[in-house]
């Protein structure tokens, strides 16, 4: 990253170790929420709040249950107004037991104001382009700063991986695709994916352009 006006915290919530994002302008105090998993209502809302940042809004990068757990809670808890999804995923938020039969009760949300290709997300300063990312789900967010060099990838791309087409909504063409139109971001770009270690585009490159067909 950047600037040291820019600030980033995880919170790794389970049950199969989902990261939530806070980030944050420290100069206008302006914050964002990317992801909720189990426990980040707490987590991130305190050290939002050591931080002195005002969270404006919470994005899901889409509406699997481990990604969309403390919705509600952090809302309530930061205060943020503003819920965005693609409106792909707004069932999931609705209704967010369809996909797995789960142990724990999920409140149901619904988006503020539904995101898609080319809208921006602010953060103080600082302005992410939404990225239509499809093959893990098919309203599958990606949120890019290009001024940042920083990519928050949901589950389409991980360290080494890249996120399962085989549950509901999957598609393995679509994220080949998606993770074709990935690759072609600078190289020096790091990615903070919705589970494992922050890795770079550099990185991830030579396997993504391996496994995708010779036209």
């Amino acid at each position: 990253m950047k600037s040291d006006d820019l600030f980033i915290a995880v919170h790794e919530g389970p049950p199969v170790a989902t990261n939530g994002y806070l980030v944050g302008d420290t100069a206008s105090g302006e914050a964002i929420v990317v992801d909720a998993p189990r426990g980040a209502a707490d987590a991130l809302a305190r050290e939002a709040g050591r931080r002195n940042l005002r969270v404006v809004a919470l994005v899901d990068t889409h509406g699997h249950f481990d990604h969309i757990a403390d919705n509600r809670a952090l809302l309530e808890r930061t205060g943020a107004a503003v819920l965005l999804a693609h409106p792909l995923e707004a069932r999931r938020l609705a209704d967010p037991q369809a996909l797995f039969p789960l142990p724990f009760d999920i409140p149901p949300t619904t988006p503020t104001r539904l995101i898609d290709e080319g809208d921006v997300v602010h953060a103080g300063r600082w302005s992410f382009t939404v990225l239509h990312t499809p093959g893990h789900s098919e309203g599958g967010l990606c949120l890019h700063c290009p001024e940042a060099g920083l990519l928050l990838s949901g589950d389409t791309l991980f360290r080494g991986t890249f996120g399962r087409t085989d549950f509901p909504g999957g598609d393995e063409e679509a994220m080949q695709n998606s993770l074709a139109r990935l690759a072609a971001l600078p190289p020096e770009t790091v990615v903070l994916p919705g589970h494992g270690p922050a890795t770079t585009i550099e990185a991830e490159r030579p396997w993504i352009t391996a496994r995708s067909p010779t036209r």
